[in-house]
């Protein structure tokens, strides 16, 4: 399988996974800051780009993985890992799989639905909260794609992100690559609701990790944070000032910063470990 991504930079490497609906174009603010210090690998995830679409037959997530496990062989030695939204979902599970290729890893506004399922299993009514929250969403999403509806799928789902306006924030022409992506963003929430990975799963984490949320997220999107940084062992955690959910974005600045700092602790710990 051909990987479409963009490389560019030179340093210890660092793979950017971006969020449902984007492509790794996302980084691009993030990676001309830290070009100078880093070997900066983001791949289009299946059906982004020119990376080929997912094979129906096989499980979603495997496909996803496959992705970053092309990244972490082309690197060649332990990488800074770094998710988005749901590229998040994605570097937990590639980290859970294939611990000995991440030095470190980082989960930018996580998308893990499984951690609130959990815990509610466990009598936390505020993750049952957060869960309706995110579905109401999902299911508003869900019926607008049923009935043929792009453009309201597409509002439903940016304007729960990004806030009120937002779709209609987007010029006509930027929103052309979301009507296109539209099979496959479905395909994304779908793999992102279907999630179920507790709290035993991240306990399981050995690497250094780092959770970042965002000032002015979702409030489900801040709770999941909270609690995956709370599961997973030594995690930090931040917010990111003045952001939303699309921080890499909207404050590469910020978000560059925090991945570097952040690296240069992780590999050097990982060093002295190996």
């Amino acid at each position: 399988m051909r990987i479409h991504h963009r490389e560019q930079g030179a340093g210890p490497p660092l793979v950017l996974l971006h969020s449902a609906g984007t492509g790794a174009s996302q980084w691009r603010g993030v990676a001309d800051r830290l070009e100078r210090r880093r070997r900066l690998l983001m791949p289009n995830l299946r059906g982004y780009g020119r990376t080929p679409a997912p094979d129906p037959d096989a499980p979603p997530l495997d496909e996803e993985v496959a992705v970053v496990r092309e990244m972490a062989a082309l690197a060649g030695a332990p990488v800074h890992l770094a998710g988005h939204s749901l590229g998040a979902l994605v570097a937990l599970h590639h980290a859970l799989r294939h611990p000995e290729t991440v030095a470190g890893l980082t989960l930018i506004e996580p998308v893990i639905v499984g951690i609130l399922h959990a815990d509610l299993a466990g009598g936390d009514p505020a993750a049952g909260r957060a869960l309706d929250e995110i579905g109401a969403m999902i299911a508003a999403f869900r019926r607008a794609i049923a009935a043929g509806d792009t453009a309201a799928a597409m509002r439903a789902f940016t304007e729960y992100w990004e806030g009120p306006g937002a779709w209609d924030g987007i010029p006509a022409a930027a929103r052309l690559p979301f009507f296109a992506r539209a099979d496959k963003m479905a395909a994304d929430v779908d793999l992102a609701w279907a999630d179920r990975t507790g709290r035993a799963a991240f306990g399981a984490l050995g690497c250094p990790t780092q959770i970042l949320s965002a000032e002015r997220t979702t409030p489900a999107a801040r709770d999941m944070a909270r609690r995956i940084a709370d599961a997973i062992p030594g995690a930090g955690y931040a917010e990111i000032p003045g952001a939303g959910h699309m921080a890499p974005v909207t404050h590469a600045e910020a978000v560059a910063t925090l991945l570097l700092d952040f690296g240069e602790s992780a590999l050097e710990g990982f060093g002295r470990a190996g």
